[in-house]
């Protein structure tokens, strides 16, 4: 008889598909591999027993005996799928880890010989072939359909592939990748018989020490590990700790006293063994009394079993995260899981080791640095039950824990936690909310800096505000100094972007040994090459953007597509011998600080951190160690180095150029700048023996963003700020929605923005709309953009049903009578760029 269920696929399409399967019982939230047109998806089963339809495919293949998602997550991710404009499937496939949703792929090679001749044939009568020839002659083995696609920058190669392969030109392959399989290794154990009959071992046993004494030593030790609890142990792991060879275990596993089995074996991120980054476990340090007054009502909550928001709002190096053990503790204590989320792969070194120093192997860490089966280990050890505390970035939201009991977002203020793209383009931090709600949960939002959405919300009643005003440790909050570099030029105090007092202070960190961070906002060398002469500037070409000059590897960078060529000695437009290097990024700054340091007989140890020095595997570890022991005197880097870390050495930091975020058109530029200036200000000082410094280099020492950190007060910038945001109608008294139109015909997404335009509503109170216009990047990645803005009045709409009403509306006119497939339209819920 069979069933039939309705299946969410991983495509953009807000709709559910009908399958058949012979299976009489299926459960909900299990995999099924299904054909969708000429492919082969992945797709989640979320309703079974469905109405019959006669035009349903069979179902390939159910790949789970269990569901991998359970009904709290399906909730969960309906809810982002349906609040963010993102299909189900599409939330789903995101919740999963790389490798669980297997497709079909498409790969095509050249069948037979090709030479120049054939090739230039080809290309009078049709290019198009001829170019996709001649890059599969470029490369030894197949190439897949979607990188043709991309190195052509073709929206499809289907056409030029089919007349190919119909002539016999290419050969086209057609199957289904792989998905990620648990790791197995080949163990060995000894035979049951031997351990019932004591005696027998012990002749065995004998026998063996005189005729064979490798063997007995390896069936020793297997005996001494089965007494253990250890009825298997690796054959790899066993033969190295016995010094014995494999044919020694043949031997064994011949004659009967042992046996060979493939056991699965879990894959594990990079840590140090030795916690080297944290200072013992914290939880054993006494509380001050503002985070015993947090950590008694956070712990109240989870006692009460309700779902409750508490923001936690306490200042740099006030012990946030020691309030966080204890509430994590409690947590466990109470037979549940727990769950928290960091901004930043950068963040995760330093408190892995702090948390494991607590909480030993109950902690998993999930992270993109990860690789695809590190992760798949991590997220099936997380679903058994095995792991009671998770510690992730953004995707870390969707961890499979049972009995979620406490959910913590550190530095909730990040912008990190908002997925840009792909689809769904959900915030961690308001969905880790929702999953609280849906779990029972308590949730705590921390931050030196909370966003002004999150503080209105703790003003207005909706969350439980929670404040620690002063450092833990008796340790003070650092001086702030603002050093208005205007005048400094002015006075000729500045040499290679740094102001004379700010050279002192480092000359002087230096001989005493102490720790030095300086930010500058911005990686690469420089921000762009220019030409005197001319005033040209190398552009990326698919992008309207410079390119970043990085000197080290003497390359040009687009620093939204990736795309790089070698930099240009000379004007490409009026032939200039000379191009000057305008700015500066970490690399000027680190090889600018050396030469001025050289010049003055200081010798120091200066280290880049930013995306180019970090992003091979485990460098930020090690950077951080060395630092933290003094092998290192300054860190020179972006935002990365401004949160979370705890290294008590720090005495001085320094702000390169405290301004390169505040002109920014964004009307979170203030608000980002008070944010980053705080949080790295706060590395400064960590240690009650030795105040910090900080030096904060600008053009702008009036305005607000700037005064607000140099005296420390929040409050200041909160309210200067929330009256700016009302009265220009931005967050949190709006919601604020983007919708872009990105095509490669500029006039064609021009076109379609105007027709949806047309079907949002002209003169509302509720809902009020801007645009079309061009963003101040109207190309990237080769792709024409359009925006408009549209913002829902809370006053006049408060649960948002108007504003969600018009853009129902809007989206389904224009996809029913006017959509293409060259113009695709995003809508960006709750947007965090206006760029």
């Amino acid at each position: 008889m069979g069933n039939f269920v309705n299946i969410a696929l991983p495509i953009p399409m807000k709709r559910l598909f009908t399958y058949h399967t012979e299976e009489d019982s299926v459960l909900v939230g299990v995999r099924a591999l299904v054909p969708f047109g000429k492919k082969i998806l992945t797709g989640i089963i979320v309703e079974t027993n469905v109405a019959e339809r006669d035009d349903a495919k069979p179902i390939l293949e159910l790949l789970d005996n269990n569901p991998v998602f359970s009904k709290k997550m399906l909730e969960l991710t309906k809810w982002i799928s349906d609040y963010y404009y993102a299909s189900w499937g599409e939330t789903l496939y995101a919740a999963l880890p790389q490798g669980m949703s297997p497709q079909s792929v498409i790969t095509v090679r050249i069948a037979k010989n090709i030479d120049d001749d054939d090739v230039s044939v080809m290309a009078k009568k049709a290019p198009r072939r001829a170019e996709l020839l001649q890059l599969l002659r470029n490369h030894k083995g197949p190439l897949s359909v979607s990188y043709l696609q991309q190195q052509l920058n073709m929206d499809s190669v289907t056409s030029q592939l089919e007349a190919l392969e119909l002539d016999g030109t290419i050969e086209i392959t057609r199957g289904i990748e792989n998905a990620i399989q648990a790791k197995k290794q080949k163990a060995i154990t000894i035979s049951f018989s031997l351990l019932q009959n004591n005696e027998e071992f012990h002749n065995i046993l004998n026998h063996l020490d005189s005729n064979a004494p490798k063997q007995s030593l390896l069936l020793s030790s297997l005996y001494l590990h089965a007494m253990h609890n250890r009825p298997h142990v690796l054959l790899q792991e066993i033969l190295k700790e016995t010094r014995t060879s494999s044919s020694a275990a043949d031997s064994l596993v011949e004659k009967g006293y042992a046996t060979y089995l493939e056991v699965e074996v879990q894959r594990t991120a990079e840590h140090s063994a030795t916690n080297a980054l944290a200072q013992g476990d914290e939880s054993e340090l006494p509380l001050t009394e503002e985070q015993a007054h947090a950590v008694r009502y956070i712990d109240s909550a989870i006692t009460d079993k309700q779902s409750k928001t508490f923001l936690l709002h306490g200042v740099t190096g006030s012990g946030k995260t020691l309030v966080y053990l204890h509430a994590i503790k409690k947590t466990l204590a109470e037979q549940r899981t727990a769950l928290m989320l960091v901004p930043e792969i950068s963040l995760t070194p330093q408190l892995i080791d702090r948390f494991r120093s607590t909480f030993g192997d109950a902690v998993t860490v999930l992270h993109s640095k990860m690789s695809g089966g590190e992760r798949y280990d991590a997220w099936r050890a997380i679903q058994r039950g095995d792991v009671q505390l998770v510690l992730g970035v953004r995707s870390a939201l969707f961890a499979p824990l049972h009995n979620v009991g406490l959910i913590i977002v550190d530095e909730e203020h990040e912008h990190s936690y908002k997925q840009e793209s792909p689809s769904p383009r959900y915030n961690a931090r308001d969905c880790s909310v929702i999953r609280g709600i849906i779990e029972n949960a308590v949730i705590v939002l921390g931050s030196a800096t909370p966003s002004l959405e999150s503080m209105y919300n703790a003003q207005t009643g909706k969350y439980h505000l929670l404040e620690i005003e002063s450092r833990a440790d008796g340790a003070t909050l650092p001086d702030i100094q603002v050093v208005d570099m205007l005048e400094e030029r002015k006075m000729k105090k500045v040499k290679s972007g740094f102001s004379s007092i700010l050279l002192e202070h480092i000359k002087d960190r230096i001989v005493k040994k102490e720790g030095v961070i300086l930010l500058q906002n911005r990686r690469g060398f420089a921000p762009h090459l220019e030409c005197e002469d001319c005033g040209n500037v190398p552009q990326c070409y698919q992008c309207n953007v410079s390119l970043t000059y990085h000197k080290y590897s003497n390359q040009l960078r687009c620093h939204y597509c990736g795309w790089s060529k070698l930099a240009v000695k000379s004007c490409e437009v009026c032939g200039n011998a000379e191009m000057s290097i305008i700015g500066s990024g970490t690399q000027r700054i680190e090889e600018d600080l050396q030469q001025v340091l050289e010049q003055e007989n200081k010798k120091a140890v200066i280290q880049r951190v930013d995306q180019d020095t970090t992003s091979k595997r485990g460098e930020m570890r090690k950077i951080l160690e060395k630092f933290t022991n003094g092998d290192i005197d300054i860190l020179v880097g972006t935002q990365m180095i401004a949160k979370g870390l705890n290294i008590p050495r720090v005495t001085l930091v320094g702000v390169i150029n405290a301004d390169l975020q505040l002109h920014i058109p964004d009307f979170r530029s203030g608000e980002r700048t008070y944010q980053l200036l705080t949080q790295v200000a706060g590395r400064a000082g960590r240690d009650k023996s030795k105040r910090g410094e900080v030096l904060i280099q600008t053009n702008q020492p009036k305005h607000q963003a700037i005064i607000s950190a140099k005296l420390g007060k929040y409050d200041i910038f909160y309210n200067d700020e929330l009256q700016q945001r009302r009265d220009a109608q931005y967050p949190p008294f709006t919601r604020f929605v983007m919708i872009e139109f990105t095509g490669k015909n500029q006039e064609l997404v021009h076109q379609h923005a105007h027709i949806f335009a047309s079907y949002l509503p002209k003169i509302s109170k509720a809902v009020l709309v801007l645009g079309p216009s061009k963003p101040n990047i109207d190309k990237i990645r080769g792709l024409f953009r359009r925006m408009i803005i549209v913002k829902g009045v809370k006053s006049e709409d408060s649960t948002g049903n108007a504003l969600r009403h018009a853009l129902n509306v809007a989206y389904s006119h224009y996809f029913q009578t006017d959509a293409v497939s060259t113009v695709r339209v995003i809508i960006d819920i709750d947007s965090y760029s206006a760029l």
